[in-house]
């Protein structure tokens, strides 16, 4: 069922097969989710504390509080989505940076966890913060997608995500895609520390601009 899936994402993305191709997230990778999430729940009188890289058990119903229950975060998630992808601030070392990889020939696309209802409002998003790609909407491990996605290309593929299960995932599908781990927030950078499925990791998009310049040019 991913397998037919991915094919069909990958059918609907266009990728020409003479040159190389970055395959990016976009929360915590093009777009600060965390910070926006953090004063999302604030707003509504919640705090979030951070124990581990998640959203359950991190969220509580007040400063000082008790966790909010599953349920209820995931009803935060989906009402932060519905009202906010448009306006979670962006990366601002994203575009140049992928503005410059393109120039130089890497085509881009973004493969982001994105409810569906909020697909539109990511694409706007995108294309205010000057990162006019395509966006290849997912939900689950990305390993299928980035496969079928690859496959596409007889040159070299590049993969950034914050996510490890991502990493993980692509390493047992696409084990030939370069990973490479990248969190915006630091403080979940700091929680989740190294990632091994990831080859590489970089604390700013310089430092992933070097990366990928490294093994796609």
């Amino acid at each position: 069922m991913s397998a037919d899936r991915a094919a069909t994402l990958a059918a609907s993305i266009p990728i020409v097969p003479d040159r190389p191709l970055l395959i990016v997230d976009a929360d915590e990778v093009l777009f600060h989710f965390m910070a926006a999430f953090h004063a999302f729940i604030e707003a509504r009188g919640h705090a979030f504390v951070f124990r581990s890289y998640a959203l359950t058990g991190n969220v509580l119903d007040r400063p000082d509080g008790e966790p909010l229950s599953r349920e209820t975060v995931a009803g935060l998630i989906e009402a932060f989505f519905d009202t906010k992808t448009r306006h979670i601030p962006a990366e601002p070392g994203a575009a140049p940076a992928i503005g410059r990889l393109m120039a130089d020939g890497v085509q881009a696309v973004v493969l982001s966890n994105v409810p569906t209802n909020a697909a539109e409002d990511r694409r706007h998003a995108l294309a205010a913060a000057g990162l006019d790609l395509p966006l290849a909407p997912w939900s689950g491990p990305k390993g299928s997608a980035v496969a079928a996605l690859a496959a596409k290309t007889e040159h070299g593929v590049a993969f950034v995500d914050d996510i490890a299960h991502h990493h993980e995932s692509v390493a047992k599908t696409a084990p030939d895609v370069y990973r490479l781990h990248y969190v915006s927030h630091p403080e979940l950078r700091r929680l989740l520390g190294t990632v091994p499925a990831a080859h590489d990791q970089a604390d700013d998009w310089p430092g992933l601009e070097r990366l990928i310049r490294r093994r796609l040019l």
